[in-house]
């Protein structure tokens, strides 16, 4: 089947280009692109996120609680799939785990528990180091829930720090 270049392919591209680090839902980018007057319909995205992640230029992922499908430029292909992806829940950026470390990731998984490890939509939650530090600075603990410290429940870093100041 031919595919046609299209001004919707291109300003979708060109938003993955520039927001490489981040997973986004097919409405940030239909808002994104009204925003700069781009006026692309809701289902042009949507097909066109599809064809891009069958070819892998995306990754197309899901929120196992929600089904919610996020997507992700893939600069390199089907990289992607061998590698896990760490997303910190506040910001949404994304960091692709190194080779050598997921090496050792397949290695161990595969001889000691004898599974076949399928990265294509793994991704693991938490908090990047800079959201982690904003949230410290304005007196809120992003690593946990801010009734344990004030309970005193937490067993973390921060609220064996926050206890003795």
């Amino acid at each position: 089947m031919k595919e046609y270049k299209t001004k919707a392919r291109d300003c979708i591209l060109d938003y993955f280009k520039n927001h490489c680090d981040e997973r986004v839902t097919a409405a940030e980018v239909y808002q994104f692109l009204k925003d700069n007057g781009n006026n692309v319909n809701l289902a042009t995205i949507y097909r066109n996120l599809d064809k891009m992640s069958e070819k892998g230029e995306l990754l197309k992922s899901k929120n196992v609680s929600d089904g919610c499908a996020f997507y992700s430029y893939t600069e390199k292909g089907d990289s992607c799939c061998k590698h896990l992806h760490l997303q910190c829940k506040i910001c949404g950026h994304v960091i692709h785990l190194e080779e050598d470390l997921m090496n050792v990731l397949y290695s161990y998984v595969s001889d000691k528990m004898g599974f076949s490890l399928d990265c294509k939509e793994s991704v693991l939650m938490g908090i990047c180091s800079n959201c982690r530090l904003e949230a410290e600075k304005e007196g809120v603990y992003a690593c946990h829930n801010e009734q344990e410290h004030k309970a005193g429940i937490c067993t973390c870093d921060h609220h064996v720090h926050a206890s003795h100041s």
